[in-house]
């Protein structure tokens, strides 16, 4: 064989392989950031507005979870807020659900999740559970949360990291966003997802 013929060859396979890489890479959906990679994340069940809430309820486009209480005086109020004014700030966005997971379930009943969470948006929905099934779900996403110690009329708080979460439309975990993010950086990270 002439090695013309044989470089030729080579780089036909060479370029078939990476073509062939490629495709594969690009069929396994977003390409998810660090701390994405390294959550287990996935599906959970827990009681909703509705009763049962899993993720699969919200298959079909990108959602926004989000870790918090009703109670927060400062942290929570914030990161709903971002949420709302990111899915307020598009008209592509304005079917994308939120999903805002109690931190504390002993307060935290769904009627009050309901009427705390109206005052953000309407796709923004609640859900709470047994303790240990939260504890569980929130270390799976990377949250921590301590119930702090309570004072002498009861009330205490419940420290927590905040992060937004945004999961793909098959329910996969692509984006970590601190605490910090604005809403305009969460809004091209959900459209970059549609």
């Amino acid at each position: 064989m002439k090695p013309k013929f044989l470089i030729a060859s080579f780089l036909a396979c060479v370029m078939a392989g990476l073509l062939s890489y490629q495709a594969i890479q690009n069929s396994k959906g977003p390409e998810k950031d660090i701390k994405a990679q390294y959550l287990e994340g996935g599906d959970f069940k827990l009681q909703g507005f509705q009763g049962d809430t899993t993720l699969a309820q919200f298959s079909g486009a990108p959602m926004v979870l989000y870790f918090g209480f009703t109670f927060c005086p400062d942290v929570c109020p914030v990161g709903l807020t971002v949420i709302r004014d990111a899915i307020n700030s598009d008209p592509a966005l304005a079917d994308i659900q939120s999903l805002f997971i109690t931190l504390d379930p002993e307060r935290d009943t769904i009627e009050r999740l309901k009427e705390y969470l109206a005052f953000f948006h309407p796709n923004i929905h609640g859900a709470t559970g047994p303790l240990s099934e939260i504890q569980a779900i929130a270390k799976r996403y990377g949250t921590y949360f301590a119930k702090t110690k309570a004072d002498e009329s009861g009330n205490y708080s419940v420290d927590h990291t905040a992060y937004f979460y945004v999961l793909d439309a098959d329910g996969e975990l692509v984006r970590v966003m601190d605490h910090n993010t604005k809403a305009q950086a969460l809004a091209s990270a959900i459209k970059n997802l549609l």
